[in-house]
Order: C-alpha cells, then sequence, then structure tokens
C-alpha cells in the first residue's frame, strides 16, 4: 500500500475531531493523536482515566473522525474516516510519549500536568478518505482490504 499521500497529510496535523454517540447522543471532541508508521492502520489518542468520554468509549466503539490542519496549513488538508473501531490499546502513554514529544507542540507539559491520568486508545481505520488540499486528488486508503 502506497502511504505516501497519507503521510503527507499525516504531517500537517496532530488533532482530529472524534465523533461519538451514546445513547442516540452525538458528540464530538477534539483530541492530539499520534501515528505509528509500525501500525499503519492505528491511531492512537489519549484520555483522562476519569473522563466522562471513556463510557463512550468503552460502550460505542464505532466512531468516525476528520483531521483538522495546522494552523497556517494552505489548502485545508485531511483525513476522514467512518466506522472506526475504538479500543484500549495495550499500549501505555510511556510507550507513546516519544511520538506525541515529536508530534505535538509542547506535549511535555500536558505530560508533566496529567501524564499519569492517561488511558492510550487505539483507532483502528477502515477506508480513509486521503484529502490533500484544494486542486489536488484524493484517494481512498482501505487498510481493511
Amino acid at each position: 500500500m502506497d502511504l505516501t499521500l497519507f503521510k503527507e497529510v499525516k504531517a500537517t496535523t496532530n488533532k482530529i475531531a472524534l465523533s461519538t454517540a451514546l445513547d442516540n447522543q452525538a458528540d464530538v471532541k477534539i483530541v492530539n493523536f499520534v501515528w505509528d508508521e509500525q501500525h499503519p492502520d492505528t491511531l492512537f489518542f489519549s484520555s483522562v482515566k476519569t473522563s466522562e468520554a471513556i463510557a463512550s468509549y468503552d460502550q460505542h466503539p464505532d466512531v468516525a473522525l476528520i483531521t483538522i490542519p495546522n494552523d497556517g496549513t494552505p489548502g485545508n488538508p485531511f483525513l476522514r474516516a467512518r466506522h472506526v473501531q475504538l479500543t484500549r490499546s495495550t499500549r501505555s502513554m510511556t510507550d507513546l510519549l516519544p511520538l506525541y514529544l515529536a508530534t505535538v507542540p509542547h506535549y511535555q507539559q500536558v505530560w508533566d500536568a496529567i501524564g499519569a491520568t492517561l488511558v492510550v486508545f487505539e483507532l483502528k481505520l477502515g477506508d480513509v478518505k486521503v484529502d490533500p488540499g484544494l486542486g489536488r486528488a484524493k484517494e481512498i486508503l482501505q487498510f481493511n482490504a
């Protein structure tokens, strides 16, 4: 699978809008995420262990997401996926910390403040729309093909 365009768009962002639903109540959260090239079909994010959102994650793991370009990114590139499977990860925040520090500006401050309270989740991608921005050809990646 050619991930060139995916990597290009991924490099323009460190945030996703994560859409969930519980008891027919839609909700959207903006969360930082990281991507590990060793696991190309998976995005990782964390949540505070005591967050109310965790009930939604555990009870309704079928979610949708769209990336949010960094400020000043021309052309509005994005990755979008539906029917993404959200699960608790076997990886820890300590495992993922180097990726967070390399990807998310000022993440050390977050880690120092609440790192011990974070739990890791995985977003398993199926079909992903890759839009590199205005006027450029889009593609659909199929991770589950």
